[in-house]
């Protein structure tokens, strides 16, 4: 039994004529004819008087129409409840960042996520990238934002794009000149505030410091960005991080950007979904909202 021979059912019933159903409904009146008929034979059921007027229902007819004008209407409440769940989906989306992804989540992702979808929450939570990389491998965080993840057959990874890592200081006492590149190696001069050793962008400077041949003083291991650049601000020390630690700040104007050049220091910022867990609806657009946010961000930077 399909759909569309209780529709042509139900609208020869109304009209009393094969003729006029197939106006109405703009489909050829033997089309018509055999649905309807193919209906009968699977009922074992005669459902219209024929006559030269047209057509009646018979008792069993009747019956029928009963059952159909409700089945059609429960269907048509199902699309539009369908329709409504895609455009104001319900449900949760846990997302997992990393410190120095996390201000640019908060002032411009979350914003737009509670536009787009009123009725569904959303949870964020801040980690490292290595810890981020377990959360999505059990099910505890839905998607997460980290550096140079290590790919794996359980999981999709959706590429953002490259972000490279700056060297901070306080504007007023820096060492470094304003507007030029500070080479890599002049890092070694210079007292750090750095993330702890487990953090993914302090691996990464300590591997490139262990390539160039030069030491680190690392005077200070602070976790979270924010607190990094308050203690930068009052001139304890000199940091590297990514753009996106920095904007919005409250000491933005405190502090000084210089690229690192010799080499560029570059991390690879990436989304991990688990291949283990389907994804609903809700997390694939919150999928595309994060890519469109974060892009958006990153072409401010470097406009």
């Amino acid at each position: 039994m399909e759909l569309k021979q209780l529709q042509y059912f139900v609208k020869v019933s109304q009209l009393g004529s094969f003729t006029r159903a197939s106006v109405t409904l703009g489909i050829a009146q033997p089309e018509i004819s055999r649905k309807i008929r193919q209906l009968e034979v699977e009922l074992h059921q005669r459902l219209f008087n024929r006559n030269g007027r047209g057509v009646s229902l018979t008792d069993e007819g009747a019956v029928m129409l009963e059952h159909c004008t409700g089945i059609l209407e429960d269907t048509e409440r199902m699309r539009n409840a369908v329709s409504s769940a895609r455009q104001s989906p319900v449900g949760k989306v846990v997302v997992g960042i990393t410190a120095s992804t996390g201000r640019p989540l908060a002032t411009g992702f979350i914003t737009v996520f509670r536009k787009r979808f009123p009725n569904a929450s959303l949870e964020i939570i801040e980690g490292r990238s290595r810890v981020l990389h377990e959360w999505v491998s059990v099910g505890r965080v839905d998607i997460a934002i980290v550096y140079d993840p290590t790919p794996s057959p359980l999981l999709d990874i959706v590429p953002l794009h490259d972000i490279d890592l700056l060297l901070i200081s306080n504007a007023a006492r820096t060492q470094a000149t304003k507007g030029m590149p500070f080479p890599f190696r002049n890092l070694a001069k210079l007292p750090l505030i750095l993330p702890g050793k487990s953090n993914s962008i302090r691996m990464h400077v300590e591997s490139e410091a262990q390539k160039a041949g030069i030491s680190l003083n690392v005077v200070l291991e602070i976790e979270g960005a924010g607190l990094i650049l308050e203690v930068v601000q009052l001139g304890h020390g000199y940091s590297v991080l990514p753009i996106f630690a920095i904007q919005r700040s409250t000491f933005q104007r405190r502090l000084q950007i210089n690229e690192i050049v010799s080499p560029r220091l570059r991390r690879s910022l990436k989304m991990i979904v688990s291949k283990q867990h389907p994804g609903s609806y809700l997390m694939r657009e919150t999928l595309s909202l994060l890519k469109q946010t974060l892009t958006k961000n990153a072409e401010k930077t470097t406009a």
